[in-house]
């Protein structure tokens, strides 16, 4: 049986126990129905002592002491590889300073080296972080140029072509069903749950409410889209920015505002509603647009590198560049695109994709299941 550790290199809440979205949990489970085993590795400066739990078979989670510097996790070692018999590691780490360490380990012991990768240049707002995240970047650049590197969308593929590095594929973002609960089908009853006009038109934004996200641009969707009420879920640094917004422009009625909601919860406004609005013009991938799509709810995106991937225009959603266009494609969207973009996720977007062409990386992988 192959073993694939999976380290996230990011000390931030994503790998945080309880959160039902931890993607690096779902790649594992996929490994695991697949006939592999999937150890995954989450950092926490803050630990005195590893952490293991092992949810189902073959699937097992770590929880370690790090040194931290800033967000970015430095393991200690990585003895845990030949503890666990390692055979690859899957590396999501894109420009993190942590990489190099784990491939000269890897190089040292015949462990595969691999990685899923992203986002390659920094995204943040303050130019020193960026220049330094820039120069880790082209150190981790000589790793990915002579190792497996595949990209999650066609877009980092070509910038990763353009750097100079050969793309093995595409290998995008899964969805994790496991974590998703069973809803009833009848949209009313769930409205009636939460306590939803049966006869509005709905539409649903789920994410942070900050500047990169694009959450003041709902102001004038709804401005151009009277016939439409929201609901929006989550919070940020704009969130007073929008609520004032949004009371200034007279739409505030029209508007539910969910700051935290139960993550299970989520999922019934996914169902109940009629459409999905993504808003950000540099979306990577867009973990809520797979979880919409999954449960029927046809999506209208801004263009962008993951809506570009995952949406087939006009067919399981509508892409647009500007916010009159999303306001004429909510008019465009119907049950049948709904149906469409649920069959997109159920073929192309689930992590057994992804763990399917990692596992053909591995010598002797065919006789692994005989």
């Amino acid at each position: 049986m192959k073993t694939i550790v999976i380290p996230q290199f990011y000390c931030g809440p994503s790998g945080r126990k309880g959160l039902y979205n931890r993607q690096e949990v779902g790649l594992a489970r996929a490994f695991a129905a697949l006939g592999a085993r999937g150890v995954v590795l989450y950092p926490d400066p803050a630990a005195k002592a590893p952490v293991m739990e092992e949810p189902e078979p073959n699937v097992r989670i770590y929880t370690l002491p790090v040194r931290a510097l800033g967000s970015q996790a430095f393991y200690k070692n990585w003895q845990i590889l030949l503890d666990e018999h390692a055979d690859a590691v899957h590396v999501m780490g894109d420009n993190s300073p942590g990489v190099p360490s784990l491939y000269r380990f890897c190089r040292r012991h015949g462990i595969l080296f691999y990685s899923q990768l992203g986002a390659l240049k920094s995204q943040s707002p303050h130019a020193p972080v960026r220049r330094v995240m820039d120069l880790l970047l082209r150190r981790n650049l000589a790793i990915y140029k002579k190792t497996p590197t595949f990209a999650k969308t066609p877009a980092v593929a070509a910038e990763l072509r353009a750097l100079g590095v050969p793309c093995a594929g595409i290998m995008p973002v899964g969805l994790d069903t496991a974590i998703i609960p069973t809803l009833p089908d009848r949209r009313d009853k769930l409205r009636d749950a939460v306590n939803l006009d049966r006869d509005a038109r709905i539409l649903l934004f789920v994410g942070r409410l900050d500047p990169y996200k694009r959450p003041l641009d709902l102001v004038p969707l709804l401005q151009a889209a009277p016939g439409w009420q929201a609901v929006v879920i989550g919070r940020g640094s704009q969130s007073d920015a929008l609520r004032h917004a949004l009371e200034q422009a007279g739409l505030l009625a029209r508007c539910r505002l969910i700051p935290q909601i139960a993550n299970t919860a989520v999922h019934v406004y996914y169902h109940a509603c009629d459409a999905f609005v993504n808003l950000n013009e540099q979306e990577i991938f867009g973990m809520s647009l797979l979880e919409a799509m999954y449960a029927g709810c046809p999506p209208v995106a801004r263009h962008a590198p993951g809506p570009d991937l995952i949406i087939e225009d006009g067919v399981s959603g509508i892409l647009c560049d500007t916010v009159p266009q999303m306001a004429a494609a909510l008019e465009r969207v119907d049950e049948a695109m709904g149906a469409a973009a649920q069959k997109r996720i159920n073929e192309h977007f689930l992590w057994q994709n992804s763990a399917e062409q990692a596992l053909a990386l591995l010598p002797g992988r065919r006789n692994a299941h005989g």
